[in-house]
């Protein structure tokens, strides 16, 4: 199923509906080619690190709003957007992702058609593509589920999310002592809250390189990964770490997985495991 095929309503509401949030330092933000306008959408250019008019941009775009902030980090860039928003529903994007209108405008629409939900995640192309066939299922969003969750996959309905006073956590995301795993915390402080989410085969738009939070685990990167699984799962993050040492086993450095399938088993209360080099 293609997101130029998944419409939830046959008509498109009158006037905006949803805004695009892209997050950008102004050195990057020369690279965000944005999609030609559309009633529905809205778009907000938030910058962090300098300046970057709207006319730099194109001129006369009426559906376009660029803010330059002060604060440094992409969760608190998130949290401006939620703040600023003035429509029903908001995604989250990059300077350097490729948008799908079509994909947007359907998760929106599913969003509207089921008042029951508080968001709904799609996919990246080349994501959904590539995943496990009861992936490209619809299927509830969890904990267990939504950890693979990116920009500008994300969209909310900005009432109840206001509602429970949500925001992302500034700890976690690029410029953060943890530079990944945001939306991955944001959901699942949502969960907690009692909001709904959904998972839809949806292709939102496309990445031209790899995020960081899909890259192989590395030194650099693997604490920011234990402090992601520590805020999500709390005192039962031990138990998952080997579940997700396993799960990466094939990317992971030599000995990785195995030191964390240990330090599972410890957490069990059992002895750590003995290998041949010991």
């Amino acid at each position: 199923m293609n997101s130029a095929t998944y419409r939830t309503e046959p008509k498109d509401p009158a006037g905006p509906d949803l805004t695009v949030a892209v997050s950008t330092l102004a050195a990057d933000a020369g690279q965000l080619r944005l999609p030609l306008p559309h009633p529905r959408l809205r778009y907000l250019v938030l910058v962090q690190g300098g300046a970057f008019g709207a006319d730099n941009f194109g001129a006369g775009r009426s559906d376009l709003e660029v803010v330059a902030l002060d604060s440094f980090g992409l969760s608190r860039s998130r949290n401006a957007a939620m703040l600023r928003a003035q429509t029903p529903f908001l995604v989250f994007s990059d300077a350097d992702i490729v948008l799908d209108v079509a994909g947007l405008l359907a998760l929106a629409d599913a969003l509207r058609a089921a008042p029951e939900l508080d968001f709904v995640a799609g996919w990246r192309e080349d994501r959904l593509a590539a995943a496990r066939p009861s992936r490209r299922r619809p299927h509830a969003l969890s904990r267990r589920t939504a950890g693979r969750v990116c920009a500008p996959e994300l969209m909310l309905r900005l009432e109840a999310v206001r509602r429970q006073g949500l925001g992302f956590d500034p700890e976690f995301g690029l410029g953060a002592r943890h530079p990944l795993g945001e939306e991955y915390v944001f959901i699942a402080d949502a969960l907690a809250a009692g909001l709904r989410g959904r998972s839809l085969p949806v292709v939102a738009g496309r990445h031209p390189g790899e995020s960081t939070g899909h890259r192989a685990p590395s030194p650099a990167l693997w604490g920011a990964r234990q402090a992601v699984l520590r805020r999500v799962f709390g005192p039962l993050a031990p138990l998952i770490r080997p579940l997700y040492a396993w799960r990466m086993r094939r990317q992971m450095r030599p000995g990785v997985g195995a030191l964390l399938l240990d330090m599972g088993r410890f957490a069990l209360g059992g002895r750590p495991g003995l290998r041949k080099e010991d």
